[in-house]
């Protein structure tokens, strides 16, 4: 930290020198122009203005293929640049259709060229015009669709209601990884919360839901995939018992989503209180499954387990919509 003294210059202009070495290694000269940012009362932020200017990220393929290539590409755009360039001696045919089938799997991205050893893809989004409010409450509902379905497909034996759900999860991966790239796009750079018009904070926020919603629409999947695992019906009282657990905790996971949009404190302590009682219906229930085949209650137990994880998750948000309520220091 350095501290410079105010000048004033002309009985009204108020002056202050900048640091060499800052002004040095940011190329600064006579006539240059610095941009202000006054974020608080006692911040300002400077920067030199160079106009808008995307950043750009290399992704070595090396020997990357299938999953891995995958999953490096998204961290890249997670990271929040605007172009990708993907880069390899020789790029195979393989490679090549992983890469169009993440991009177009993600919201954004677009192969703008293509040659032997490189293929440079660009993220069209617009941060100011993406709301992360409007699509947590896309994520939401989704979600809690999916769950409710997975539920029933489940009592209902109705396996394909399970394989569509399984199909909707990618949908909320692709919002979910949209959120978190804004996410990270704030905690790079400073000023990106005035393009989104939300603080930094609330930003976290939304981003810790999203991230307990996704993992709901994982358990989903996970409870769609039993069903079409089981050979047969589930026995009334087993299937009857799932229908209401599930219920209660779809229940918990929507007061708890209200109880972070309002935001409401005295609900989001509600949910918490309320969740010790599902627990003890959840492990109540489990016994039923002593009387089955244990093939059959290996499969079915896994579906209670989600049901138990799902209402961990609400707990959760539950948590974050009271420290969301908290007055800032």
């Amino acid at each position: 930290m350095e501290i410079r003294r105010v000048q004033i210059t002309g009985g009204a202009t108020f002056m202050i020198t900048l640091p060499k070495d800052w002004a040095e290694a940011q190329q600064l000269h006579a006539g240059a122009e610095i941009e202000l940012h006054p974020r608080s009362p006692d911040l300002l932020i400077l920067r030199p203005h160079r106009g808008a200017q995307p950043s750009r990220g290399v992704l070595s393929l090396d020997t990357k293929t299938g999953d891995t290539l995958m999953r490096a590409f998204i961290s890249m755009y997670v990271a929040g640049f605007d172009i990708i360039e993907v880069r390899g001696d020789r790029i195979t045919p393989e490679q090549r259709q992983t890469i169009r089938k993440i991009t177009q799997a993600l919201i954004g991205p677009e192969i703008m060229e293509e040659s032997r050893d490189s293929i440079v893809i660009h993220t069209l989004l617009n941060l100011s015009e993406l709301s992360a409010p409007k699509t947590l409450d896309r994520i939401f509902l989704m979600v809690y669709d999916m769950f409710a379905d997975a539920v029933r497909a489940l009592v209902d034996y109705d396996p394909e209601l399970a394989h569509d759900i399984e199909a909707r999860d990618e949908d909320v991966d692709r919002l979910y990884l949209m959120l978190y790239r804004q996410f990270r796009i704030t905690l790079c750079d400073l000023l990106a919360d005035e393009a989104l018009g939300i603080s930094r904070v609330k930003l976290f926020d939304i981003h810790t839901v999203a991230r307990q919603l996704e993992r709901v629409a994982d358990h989903a999947v996970k409870i769609a995939h039993v069903t079409t695992l089981i050979k047969s019906p589930t026995p009334p009282k087993v299937a009857e018992a799932f229908q209401k657990n599930g219920e209660q905790v779809s229940g918990l996971l929507k007061e708890a989503m209200d109880a972070f949009r309002l935001p409401n404190p005295e609900l989001a302590s509600d949910v918490i209180d309320k969740a010790s009682g599902v627990e003890e219906r959840l492990m109540k229930a489990v016994k039923l499954l002593w009387d089955l085949a244990p093939h059959e209650a290996q499969l079915i137990g896994i579906a209670f387990d989600s049901i138990g994880r799902v209402k961990d998750y609400s707990v959760n948000i539950a948590e974050t919509a009271l420290n969301a309520a908290a007055p800032m220091p």
